[in-house]
């Protein structure tokens, strides 16, 4: 893999293993991705084989560019019912022997930038419902929705392996059309699908996340919590890359703060500063960069647009607050961002939001 890839903070990291998986599937499914992807995507397929991290929006175009090739609008979902669970990268580990949904999820969240950068996952609370929340976080040339789908898959098959395979949620909500037929997804997930949402998650019981799983074995877990913490030290991505996932990942929840980032790559506030001035930026210009690409990614892909929904996706409390921080960061309006991405996406774009 090229020093540009590894080393550019835009782009982000994805296990390889992900892609060694989907190849496989394409194999059985009768899929020739030579043929479907584009050149220079198929090389980062070939390279799956050799190295330990690709860019993390190859995983998200192939998976577009092949159900689009197949005329597939459930294959982010036939792969992840396919796939292995435990055959991803290091964090695919743990979900067997973690105690509850809350403490897998809250695990994942931490330590998904050794899986992948290409999403970024939160928990909705609303009265008796939570919400598992996915939002893509690289830009997707092709559209994102097979990805996706394919990640609230594997969420549904993480929660029937701790809580037994008779689960159910009480319904998905994607923010896509409804494709011609879609009774593979719901045979996949057993429950009421809402297209055209603002969001895209997988919604269930509230009293579920702290359910105690069968299979919970602290012991093990704590065991793979420091395997995980030495791949964090082994990763390949720089500081700047892994301060840019830390603030993506907890910008929903609002935790992301100078101390609790700095927390979370183990260094002072102080030594986290120190080290991004030595790189040339600071921990103000990096989350002001986050939050530019969070606004951008969401006016180019969402279907409806909104205020609210963005202020959210951003960190902020209310729609004012995200509106301030167009006019004082961008230097437009969401009516303008708006206008803006009506003009500029295209029908091809529209068609791969299969």
């Amino acid at each position: 893999m090229s020093n540009r890839i590894m080393n550019d903070p835009e782009t982000g990291l994805a296990h390889a293993s992900a892609m060694r998986q989907f190849t496989r599937f394409a194999e059985v499914a009768g899929i020739d991705l030579r043929q479907v992807c584009p050149s220079e995507l198929f090389a980062y397929v070939e390279q799956a084989h050799s190295v330990e991290w690709l860019p993390a929006s190859v995983q998200v175009d192939v998976l577009q560019v092949a159900a689009i090739a197949s005329d597939r609008a459930d294959l982010g979902v036939a792969f992840s019912m396919w796939c292995n669970v435990r055959g991803f990268g290091p964090v695919s580990q743990l979900w067997d022997h973690c105690s509850t949904l809350d403490e897998a999820t809250r695990l994942t969240r931490r330590y998904m930038h050794l899986e992948s950068a290409a999403m970024r996952s939160s928990t909705d609370i609303t009265g008796h419902e939570a919400a598992f929340r996915h939002v893509l976080m690289v830009p997707a040339r092709y559209g994102g929705s097979q990805f996706l789908q394919a990640t609230l898959t594997l969420q549904v098959r993480i929660a029937r392996m701790m809580l037994g395979e008779e689960w159910m949620p009480i319904r998905l909500e994607l923010d896509h059309p409804a494709p011609p037929c879609d009774r593979y997804l719901q045979a996949a997930f057993r429950c009421p699908i809402e297209f055209d949402s603002d969001r895209c998650a997988l919604v269930f019981r509230k009293s579920d996340l702290h359910r105690a799983s069968s299979r919970g074995n602290p012991n093990m877990r704590q065991f793979l919590e420091q395997q995980l913490a030495q791949a964090e030290s082994e990763w390949p991505g720089d500081l700047v890359q892994q301060v840019r996932y830390f603030i993506a990942s907890n910008l929903i929840e609002r935790r992301a703060n100078l101390p609790h980032v700095a927390s979370l790559a183990g260094l002072s506030t102080q030594s986290l500063q120190r080290r991004l001035a030595e790189r040339g930026t600071t921990f103000a210009m990096i989350l002001e960069q986050v939050r530019k690409q969070t606004a951008d990614e969401y006016f180019r892909t969402a279907r409806r647009p909104n205020l609210t929904e963005l202020s959210h996706r951003l960190g902020y409390t209310d729609a004012s607050a995200a509106s301030r921080f167009l006019r004082q960061h961008m230097a437009t309006g969401a009516r303008a961002l708006m206008a803006q991405t009506r003009t500029t996406r295209t029908p091809v774009r529209d068609t791969l939001n299969v």
